[in-house]
């Protein structure tokens, strides 16, 4: 196992990764916390594609 953290990355269709910064995938908006971003992920509405699958 390595001990490089950044190689054990986990993967998010919530945020991706800016620098130090959290990006929300819907709407683009810059967070300081993962738990900040996760908050703005879920406060969006759903797609309608999404939930007649």
């Amino acid at each position: 196992m390595s001990m490089n953290p950044k190689e054990e990355r986990i993967k998010s269709e919530k945020y991706k990764r800016d620098g130090a910064k959290y990006v929300c995938t819907i709407c683009k908006s810059k967070h300081f916390s993962k738990e900040d971003v996760e908050k703005c992920y879920d406060s969006h509405p759903i797609k309608k594609e999404a939930m007649t699958k």
